[in-house]
């Protein structure tokens, strides 16, 4: 038995509050993982990652709204190569987990990357035990219909048409500079997050990505301290070689994990790791674009201010002295 089974066979039998995003990912996970019966899921939306949420996908049914912008046809049709009944309805909009022998979830949550994994959504789900609730009434009350070429082709189209406006929207997003983020009232805030040496991901963390996210390993990381950084932090990552900066990039954080002390990554002084599972072009726009002026601007303040001073301080927050050196030469 896995230990997600192990764990969540032992709230499976009373009712519960799941309070955030990671603990409707982990129940959700958890329910299909661990069901022997039938099983049913109820979206509005099927988005990018979905099938890392659907474990023993085989045999599961599932019912969505196919609405460009929400359903994404390519995950459709790699849930269905891999054996889920897929059937379709119009404005659904309700989020339903359901195992026959083990329990349903009832939440916010579509089956998505964004709700689920690496997005920045805010989700809440109640955990029911089995036979609390009627599938068959649900699923009777709601119309459903099969897929068909035709309806798929056309959603083909629809969300390539989507795709397009939101990458040309994505752009306007990311053309934040830095004077612009500088001038903002209550400004979006950010950590920083010097290395001058080359890790490697910890155990901890790639069994994590493989568990959860069906990655072998996350995309970028970065050691640190227990207190650190915090889920959905933005952290502009840089290395320090003597007076030089270079690599200077964002990192968005989606967990950290504690690194075992026999691990070859093992860091006394910073005995953590911080980690982004999926390429950037997954999340939100960062609080701002990182073009030339800013690197030259960055890299003119870290030799104004001295390496040594930047290590010596605070690793995580840039002070406002920082942040003015910064903008004065952006």
């Amino acid at each position: 038995m896995s230990p997600i089974q192990t764990k969540y066979g032992e709230h499976m039998n009373k009712t519960r509050i799941l309070y955030t995003s990671a603990q409707v990912r982990k129940s959700v996970i958890g329910l299909f993982a661990s069901a022997k019966g039938r099983r049913v899921a109820i979206v509005a939306f099927v988005g990018k990652g979905a099938e890392a949420y659907l474990p023993r996908p085989n045999g599961l049914e599932l019912v969505c709204w196919p609405k460009a912008g929400g359903t994404n046809p390519h995950v459709l049709r790699k849930l269905m190569r891999r054996g889920v009944q897929i059937t379709f309805v119009d404005s659904l909009h309700m989020k339903l987990y359901w195992a026959e022998d083990k329990g349903s979830i009832v939440t916010s949550a579509n089956l998505s990357t964004r709700a689920l994994g690496a997005g920045n959504l805010r989700e809440l789900g109640v955990f029911l035990p089995s036979g609390q609730l009627d599938i068959e009434q649900i699923l009777s009350s709601i119309g459903r219909r099969p897929v068909s070429a035709k309806e798929l082709r056309q959603l083909d189209r629809l969300h390539h048409e989507y795709e397009v406006q939101m990458m040309s929207d994505r752009r306007k997003a990311r053309a934040c500079t830095f004077t612009e983020w500088y001038k903002l009232p209550f400004r979006p805030t950010w950590k920083l997050g010097w290395w001058d040496t080359y890790s490697m991901p910890c155990s901890n963390a790639k069994r994590l990505t493989r568990e959860e996210y069906e990655v072998s390993e996350p995309h970028n990381y970065l050691d640190c301290d227990r207190t650190d950084y915090k889920n959905s932090d933005w952290v502009l990552t840089f290395r320090l070689k003597g007076q030089s900066v270079s690599a200077i990039r964002w990192m968005p954080v989606d967990h950290v994990v504690s690194v075992h002390k026999s691990d070859k990554a093992y860091s006394k002084e910073y005995p953590y790791q911080a980690i982004q599972v999926w390429p950037l072009n997954r999340y939100p726009a960062p609080p701002f674009h990182i073009d030339p002026r800013f690197r030259a601007a960055f890299s003119k303040a870290t030799r104004e201010l001295g390496t040594n001073r930047i290590k010596a301080l605070d690793r995580t927050k840039p002070s406002k002295r920082f942040i003015d050196f910064i903008f004065r030469d952006y």
